[in-house]
């Protein structure tokens, strides 16, 4: 991973670097005035030097409202079906940008992909699918079979210790599947 220049703006006294993010963020200011407010501080610094710290702060701006969105897509695709966690929200919003990718290209560039390519992406994003919904089913099972031992290690120590209060739960969970099966 390479390592992130460090811009002059970058040392700058927080509260000037804060308005000089502010000045580029508006895009109400001309370069030229960004390096005179800075100049006005005491810091030498050039136009392409602003230029260059600007282009990559709208860059990192642009990538941030871009998660954003991302995020903001997936948690509305989980609030609207509740059962659905945030991995399958996750994978459900990439196989949408996948598919729109391949529906906005031209008909020139569609003849230039790399269909073994694609096709590798889409088994990988298959296999995430695939190995989500088996971690899900493992661990249901294994939660289904913990509470089974756990209700079973209980009902024996009551039936033991207390046998009146098993026959009076017993009775009760009787009831209550008959309710569940009459529905």
């Amino acid at each position: 991973m390479g390592r992130r220049k460090h811009s002059k703006i970058d040392h700058l006294d927080p509260a000037v670097k804060a308005t000089v993010d502010e000045m580029i963020r508006t895009g109400t200011y001309y370069y030229r005035d960004i390096v005179a407010y800075i100049q006005s501080h005491g810091i030498s610094i050039s136009l392409a030097a602003v230029g260059k710290y600007a282009k990559n702060l709208m860059s990192t701006l642009d990538a941030l409202r871009i998660s954003q969105e991302n995020f903001r897509a997936i948690m509305e695709e989980t609030d609207r079906y509740p059962d659905l966690d945030m991995t399958d929200g996750i994978l459900r919003l990439l196989c949408n940008q996948m598919l729109e990718a391949i529906n906005k290209l031209p008909e020139e560039r569609l003849e230039n992909i790399d269909f073994d390519a694609l096709t590798k992406n889409a088994v990988a994003l298959t296999r995430a699918i695939a190995y989500k919904k088996n971690i899900d089913i493992k661990s249901r099972d294994t939660l289904e079979n913990g509470a089974e031992q756990f209700k079973e290690l209980i009902f024996e120590a009551m039936a033991a210790e207390r046998p009146d209060l098993y026959k009076e739960v017993k009775k009760f969970i009787k009831a209550k599947q008959k309710e569940d099966d009459a529905k």
